[in-house]
C-alpha cells in the first residue's frame, strides 16, 4: 500500500477510518499530524529500500510458510476474476520464485525493485471545461495536479479541480487487495503461486 500511496491518498483513508476487521481503530487527528504520519511512513520505506550492508538476505524457505490449498481458495475468491492459473499465470513459478514473486504479487506495478512494469502505468482520460478530451499514460498525480503523456508524447498537466478525470488502472485491484490481506493470506497465496510451474 505504501508503494502505491501518493501523498497519503492510500494511507490517510486507512488511518482515518481504521480497519476494524484487523483490530485497528479509526483515528481522529489534526491534518498536520496526519501529514507527519504519511511522511514518516514514506521515510521509513525509503530507508528500508536503500538499506545496504548488514541486511540479511531472504531465503526462499523463509517465505514458504503458507498453505497452498488455502492459497488456492483465496486466489479463486479474490484473484480469479482477472487471473488464470492456466492462462496468464501458467508457469509463473518457473519465472519467479521467493521474494521476487512476493514483490510482484504485492506490487505488480514494478517488475521487481526499481524496474517499472508497462502494465503498471494507468491510462487516464482528462476532460476539460470546454469539452476537450485528452487520453494518455499517467505521468504524475497528487491531490492538486494531474499530468499525462499523451499519444503524441507530449506532457500535459491540469489542476485537478478544473477537469474531470477517468483513470483506467489495470492494477487497482492489487492495490485494493493490500488492505484486505492478512499475513497468513499473503503466505498462503504465495505458496499456491509457487505451485504454478
Amino acid at each position: 500500500m505504501v508503494a502505491a500511496d501518493v501523498r497519503g491518498d492510500k494511507i490517510l483513508p486507512i488511518v482515518r477510518s481504521g480497519r476494524s476487521d484487523k483490530g485497528m481503530p479509526a483515528f481522529t487527528l489534526p491534518d498536520a499530524d496526519l501529514t507527519a504520519i504519511v511522511a514518516f511512513i514514506h521515510d521509513q520505506k525509503t530507508r528500508a529500500d536503500n538499506a545496504t550492508g548488514g541486511r540479511r538476505a531472504v531465503d526462499v524457505a523463509d517465505l514458504l510458510s503458507g498453505d497452498a490449498t488455502a492459497g488456492k481458495r483465496y486466489f479463486d475468491g479474490a484473484c480469479a476474476r482477472c487471473h488464470s492459473a492456466s492462462g496468464d499465470l501458467a508457469g509463473l513459478a518457473t519465472r519467479l520464485e521467493g521474494l521476487p514473486l512476493l514483490q510482484r504479487m504485492l506490487n505488480p506495478a514494478s517488475g521487481g525493485r526499481g524496474n517499472p512494469s508497462p502494465r503498471g502505468v494507468p491510462t487516464v482520460r482528462v476532460t476539460t471545461g470546454p469539452g476537450e478530451t485528452v487520453t494518455g499514460k499517467l505521468a504524475y498525480r497528487d491531490e492538486f495536479t494531474i499530468a499525462i503523456t499523451d499519444d503524441a508524447g507530449w506532457y500535459r498537466s491540469w489542476p485537478t479541480r478544473r477537469v474531470q478525470i477517468s483513470v483506467d488502472d489495470q492494477l487497482q485491484a492489487h492495490v485494493d487487495q493490500l488492505g484486505k490481506y492478512t499475513d497468513r493470506d499473503m503466505h498462503d497465496v504465495l505458496a499456491y503461486l509457487q505451485t504454478l510451474r
